[in-house]
């Protein structure tokens, strides 16, 4: 195919072709140009875009941070003002308040115009005299702890386990008569026969008593004094009384003292040297037998003299005769025993 130029000269449709699109590509250029240029600025306001939405969006998680913050603190605030609120009751509530509980008060107040004051408190209806049991008792403990304690430790270190065994023997088969005699004053007939057999077989088979042999026979030894016998008569034991050198006692007990004392070993001797010494060994004998009780009760006791007075009291309680009478009335059933069942015949 071919074209007809202006000047009448033949042109091939092909380079005709290219001339054409060569110009409208040329017209185009600029056309491209300023779209490129236009592009570059959409893309740039697209980044500012992004841009900002990314710093609106970390503005408003910070603005959640602080909101969540605020609403922790209000929160804080409120439940203070509640217990506030509830420790501290309402102005009207307390000026309520306040006539009744000064009307209570004056009740009070009268009740106690009206009411007579009370009398002193005694702490032990059985140790009415306790402050001054009290001193003696601390006196006692101040002799025994510098001399008493020191010559009886002393006496047991020297003095063989043996030696002061006889001597312990001996003191007891003296306690032993007197014990008999009080149980027949007792009417109690059957233990005293006991127990003056058991003196007179130590007697003369233990060499005076220095050796007990009474009791591997089976001759058991029950001790009694002439204050437990009036308390199986029914004499009360009385206000307890602590007595310097003697130690804890009671009313009852304190009446009896001087006949307990008569019949010791040491009034056997006329001579006074003898008395003495046998009275002197009988103490330190006796103390030395209780060391290891008063060191563990130095130990374990709050207070001493509570321990001992209540100790004491405990020991010399005695059953009355009319007591163990009402006692031996009830029938004991043995495991093996029933009782008869009167249903049973019929």
């Amino acid at each position: 195919m071919t074209t007809t130029t202006t000047a009448g000269a033949r042109v091939p449709s092909d380079l005709a072709a290219a001339l054409l699109s060569a110009a409208l590509l040329g017209a185009s250029l600029p056309a491209l140009a300023q779209a490129g240029q236009a592009l570059e600025q959409d893309l740039v306001r697209v980044d500012a875009a992004v841009s900002a939405v990314e710093t609106a969006i970390v503005r408003a998680a910070g603005e959640g941070g602080e909101l969540r913050e605020a609403r922790e603190s209000a929160d804080g605030e409120q439940a203070a003002a509640a217990a506030e609120d509830q420790a501290s009751p309402p102005a009207s509530a307390a000026s309520a308040a306040e006539p009744a509980a000064a009307g209570q008060a004056g009740a009070a107040a009268a009740a106690a115009d009206e009411t007579p004051a009370p009398g002193p408190r005694v702490r032990n209806r059985l140790d009415p005299w306790e402050n001054w049991n009290r001193k003696v008792f601390n006196f006692n403990e101040k002799l025994d702890e510098h001399v008493l304690r020191p010559v009886a430790t002393a006496y047991s270190d020297l003095v063989p386990q043996p030696a002061r065994q006889a001597v312990d023997n001996f003191f007891g088969n003296f306690s032993d008569a007197w014990s008999a005699i009080n149980l027949f004053l007792q009417g109690r007939f059957k233990n005293g026969a006991t127990q003056t057999m058991r003196v007179a077989v130590n007697s003369v088979f233990g060499i005076a008593g220095l050796i007990d042999i009474a009791t591997p026979a089976g001759l058991e030894k029950t001790s009694e004094d002439l204050g437990r016998t009036l308390g199986y008569w029914g004499v009360k034991t009385g206000p307890y009384i602590v007595w310097p050198l003697l130690g804890p006692s009671s009313l009852r007990d304190s009446v009896t003292l001087p006949v307990n004392v008569y019949y010791s070993p040491a009034y056997l001797f006329d001579d006074g040297e003898y008395k003495f010494a046998i009275t002197a060994l009988q103490v330190i004998n006796t103390r030395a037998n209780l060391l290891r009780v008063t060191d563990m009760l130095d130990g374990i006791a709050l207070d001493k003299y509570t321990f001992v007075r209540d100790a004491y009291l405990q020991r010399r309680n005695v059953k009355t005769h009319k007591e163990q009478e009402e006692e031996d009335d009830y029938e004991v059933i043995s495991p093996d025993e029933k009782p008869v069942n009167p249903q049973s015949d019929r």
